[in-house]
């Protein structure tokens, strides 16, 4: 489920759960009550919005063809052309979307104090939105983490040193920066933070792999998308649901087409559902864009271990009428959940 539209020609996609996420961090400082969530809601769309264009314009003005996605962690910008940008053009797109959040945050902090909002108000805690928003998530973007801004930023440096080792030595001063991060915030009791620390690990642990696995190959280049789709199903067809976890997040990563990102996704619920995580699988499911169907063997198994027998029935029926073991196994313990 998700919404789409254009804005100065660039196709945008907002995500379900996006809005989810937004409502997420609203919970966690929720005092101003429902006005509040409707001004937080608004501020983190224009604040990640508006982050992603800054890439996007940039990239366009070098010959680019964006599209945003606005998911569950914030935003993505990708192309539609595959071959990479020369580390410099790569610099300055990485640079452009913590530039625009960094003057939007400043001005609000400067019309803040100018026009003397009173504390507490509605206009207050908008304003302190829009900066925290801003300036303070366009600040914590450039930390030299991957895949922040500011990693990437440092990757293309490192490249312009290094070409052929730039983003893997990116990937060591990522791991430096997270383990002192990680040790500063277990001090504070900051865990929150800690929690996010580990999902930058892992994000920087794909990365090391990839370059590893570039840099380790007779070309010297990047696997191709079509590899990783291969390695992907042979995971699957060996049940190994972290095999196929890497692999779809790798093309993720990868991706530069919808349908290319549809693919990864549904990979991504192959390889949640057989590592018994259905809510991930489900996340997974409703990430892709509508324009091709899943597996209805795969939706209706995800369906039945979120323990919804009743939706699941239909769609294992239809898959049974293809024939195979998964879906005659799901289709009968859907209907004995449904009739228990």
């Amino acid at each position: 489920m998700s919404i789409e539209f254009s804005l100065f020609r660039i196709p945008i996609r907002i995500h379900l759960w996006f809005w989810l996420m937004a409502l997420w961090l609203w919970t966690l400082n929720s005092e101003q009550g429902w006005a509040g969530l409707l001004i937080w809601v608004v501020v983190v769309f224009q604040g990640i919005l508006m982050h992603e264009l800054g890439h996007a314009f940039v990239g366009r003005v070098f010959g680019r063809q964006p599209r945003i996605e606005l998911i569950a962690l914030g935003g993505l910008t990708w192309w539609e052309q595959q071959e990479p940008m020369s580390p410099g053009r790569s610099l300055m797109v990485s640079a452009a979307g913590p530039a625009v959040g960094i003057f939007i945050g400043s001005l609000a902090l400067v019309l803040m104090d100018a026009l003397r909002i009173p504390d507490p108000s509605l206009a207050r805690y908008a304003f302190r939105s829009l900066i925290f928003v801003n300036l303070g998530w366009g600040i914590l973007n450039l930390l030299p983490v991957l895949p922040l801004d500011g990693g990437n930023i440092v990757a293309s440096l490192m490249e312009l040193l290094a070409p052929s080792r730039g983003r893997l030595l990116a990937c060591y001063v990522s791991f430096a920066v997270i383990g002192l991060l990680f040790a500063v915030t277990i001090t504070l009791r900051q865990y929150p933070m800690t929690i996010l620390l580990f999902l930058l690990a892992f994000s920087t642990y794909q990365a090391f792999r990839i370059e590893r696995q570039r840099l380790a190959s007779p070309s010297g280049q990047s696997a191709a998308p079509l590899s990783l789709v291969q390695q992907a199903f042979e995971a699957l067809e060996r049940g190994d649901g972290q095999g196929v976890i890497r692999a779809a997040s790798e093309l993720i990563a990868k991706a530069d087409s919808t349908q290319e990102l549809d693919e990864a996704f549904h990979l991504l619920a192959w390889g949640r559902l057989i590592n018994g995580e259905p809510g991930e699988a489900h996340q997974a499911l409703t990430s892709m864009s509508g324009e091709r169907s899943a597996d209805p063997a795969l939706e209706g198994a995800v369906l039945v271990e979120l323990g919804k027998p009743a939706d699941a029935v239909p769609l294992l029926e239809q898959a049974c009428e293809r024939g195979g073991d998964f879906a005659q196994e799901y289709y009968r313990r859907a209907l004995k959940e449904k009739n228990a």
